[in-house]
């Protein structure tokens, strides 16, 4: 049971990095890396699946959306804002800032991250734990067992060599170079870095 909890945190972690990067990406225009570890890996989204899907039908079997939508937008308010500030107490830096919108409290949490993190629930416990739970549970023990021994491995080997650099402020070169490709290549499809904050702050004028 361990091991699958532990392949299943890791894929979440994993699709929470792809999300995060392209929707940050998407908001400033030009490539945004997200992760606080040298891997594709971002584990309060491992940290946040995870108890939405020990929560919803482990613990509570019947379920509304709304209750889905309320527990996200909760949750993700409780992990974000005690996260932000424990990284910047340890590695004296932000890995997200909400303070040029609108409702936040310290730029730590904010009502309309919040919120997209609620609807970001409702996807995870109806659309994609449907698809992951099922295909995870349907691994054989031994393959999981040698793939949950193997992932934890780099998981902790990325996790203590990341928190090394950052407390150092030192950035590998090959970590370097895979950000300025990536930074050129949005570069070349977006060269005047059009942004949905530049078109939310023309349009709305709630953003700074």
């Amino acid at each position: 049971m361990m091991a699958r909890l532990f392949v299943y945190f890791i894929i979440t972690a994993f699709v929470g990095y792809i999300y995060e990067c392209i929707a940050m990406t998407v908001w400033s225009g030009r490539w945004d890396n997200r992760g606080f570890m040298f891997g594709p890996v971002i584990p309060i989204y491992g940290v946040g699946c995870l108890l939405g899907f020990l929560f919803f039908g482990n613990i509570i079997k019947e379920y509304a959306v709304w209750q889905v939508l309320l527990a996200g937008f909760l949750g993700s308010a409780i992990l974000e804002y005690p996260t932000s500030l424990i990284m910047e107490k340890i590695f004296h830096t932000r890995w997200w800032d909400y303070s040029v919108g609108p409702w936040n409290i310290d730029g730590r949490v904010s009502l309309l991250s919040s919120l997209g993190f609620g609807l970001g629930a409702v996807i995870i416990v109806y659309v994609i734990n449907p698809l992951l739970v099922p295909l995870v549970w349907s691994l054989d023990q031994p393959f999981v067992n040698a793939a949950a021994i193997i992932l934890a491995i780099l998981f902790w080997g990325d996790f203590a060599a990341s928190a090394y650099c950052s407390a150092k402020h030192i950035e590998p070169a090959f970590y370097t170079n895979i950000n300025s490709c990536l930074y050129s290549f949005t570069e070349k499809i977006n060269p005047q870095q059009h942004s949905l904050y530049k078109l939310l702050k023309e349009k709305t004028g709630l953003f700074k």
